[in-house]
């Protein structure tokens, strides 16, 4: 099913706001009715049933709209949830494809471009680029490849008890 338009989103808003809007001033109608009957001494059970039926279609109706507006936000939330695994992938393949940083190797390079820019301990930066798909990659190899960009002014290293952090530095 094709992505909700903006446009049918708030037609399907307004729908649901009018129906409401029915019920209420049926509501209003039918508590006026009531009131006039009493008032006279008779009481039209006719037409207050009527008017229950009424409020009862038009209830049925707003929960069958309900529930495709639930259907249709959970077909939205999915999109969006696929549209962000795409994103993702995206930022991953223009950093593998992207030119190299000055006086950095490709595969530097791509690591550099890969990491994210948070406070992390060596582990989990190993654990992110592993999680992307670099299976094969050592915790040695990461760990000196970290220390390579480091010396080349990319990340920076620091301790805080007795736990070494790094944080990326742009570039």
């Amino acid at each position: 099913m094709p992505l909700l338009k903006d446009n049918e989103s708030e037609q399907l808003r307004q729908l649901v706001k009018a129906c409401l809007l029915e019920i209420s001033k049926l509501k209003i109608e039918l508590k006026k009715c009531q009131t006039e009957s009493k008032e006279a001494g008779k009481l039209d059970t006719e037409l207050v049933n009527k008017k229950n039926q009424e409020i009862d279609e038009l209830k049925l109706a707003l929960e069958e709209k309900d529930g495709k507006i639930s259907e249709l936000m959970g077909l939205l939330d999915e999109r969006n949830n696929e549209l962000e695994e795409l994103e993702k992938i995206k930022r991953y393949f223009d950093a593998l494809t992207a030119k190299p940083k000055k006086d950095l190797t490709s595969f530097q390079s791509q690591v550099y471009q890969l990491l994210s820019m948070d406070k992390c301990t060596t582990q989990e930066l190993y654990e992110q680029i592993r999680d992307i798909g670099f299976k094969e990659l050592s915790f040695d190899n990461f760990n000196s490849i970290l220390r390579n960009l480091e010396r080349k002014g990319y990340f920076k290293a620091f301790k805080e008890n007795e736990i070494t952090f790094w944080q990326k530095i742009e570039n």
